[in-house]
């Protein structure tokens, strides 16, 4: 049995998987898109030189993520208008992602990882706190500013499948994932309670 074999992580790759399944029905290349996992992906994260994260064991170890510069551009987005990392691209991401936080105050011991990116290095990213709690964030390139939106990688998946399940996320004219924003924040607030980014 691996070292970082554990209930949570099961439970985030079943999530995972799910949120999978929900895209396969609604654009059936999706899932194919993202590749299978490479050999060598934990060795990209050993120059992070933090401990691997269950959310990105249980992301990287089934799948290889979406290219920048991916051809079908119709099969991008993991969510609207973001992209899951490719596991070729995350140093440079990484890298990007700290540029952008150079000037916030983050303590020693908080971690602040990319898991989606977009065309405008805008992030949706890990972030570990200085208590140890573990959140998702956005990220927005012009601010700087990490703001939560899930509790928990737990809570961001369960968020995507029920915006699958609940028809926020459709296709617009052209095959483009799309979402209406008004059934967004009603069924984002539902699921994360207490997150202040759901009811502004």
């Amino acid at each position: 049995m691996f070292s970082w074999y554990s209930k949570e992580w099961v439970n985030i790759e079943s999530l995972f998987k799910e949120s999978l399944r929900l895209a396969g029905l609604l654009r059936p290349k999706y899932p194919q898109s993202l590749g299978t996992s490479t050999n060598n992906w934990e060795d990209v994260f050993k120059k992070l030189e933090e401990p691997i994260p269950n959310l990105f064991r249980a992301i990287y170890s089934i799948v290889s993520g979406t290219e920048r510069e991916i051809k079908e551009q119709a099969l991008m987005d993991f969510i609207p208008g973001y992209r899951l990392i490719h596991i070729s691209e995350f140093i440079e991401e990484s890298t990007n992602l700290k540029n952008i936080l150079i000037d916030e105050s983050l303590s020693d011991n908080e971690i602040v990882i990319p898991l989606l990116a977009n065309y405008s290095s805008d992030y949706i990213c890990y972030y570990k706190n200085s208590a140890g709690k573990e959140l998702l964030c956005s990220l927005r390139n012009d601010s700087g500013e990490l703001i939560v939106k899930h509790s928990s990688s737990e809570k961001f998946f369960e968020t995507v499948c029920e915006f699958y399940k609940q028809g926020v996320y459709f296709l617009d004219s052209d095959g483009y994932l799309d979402y209406d924003m008004e059934k967004e924040r009603t069924v984002g607030s539902l699921i994360n309670y207490g997150i202040t980014y759901w009811n502004e």
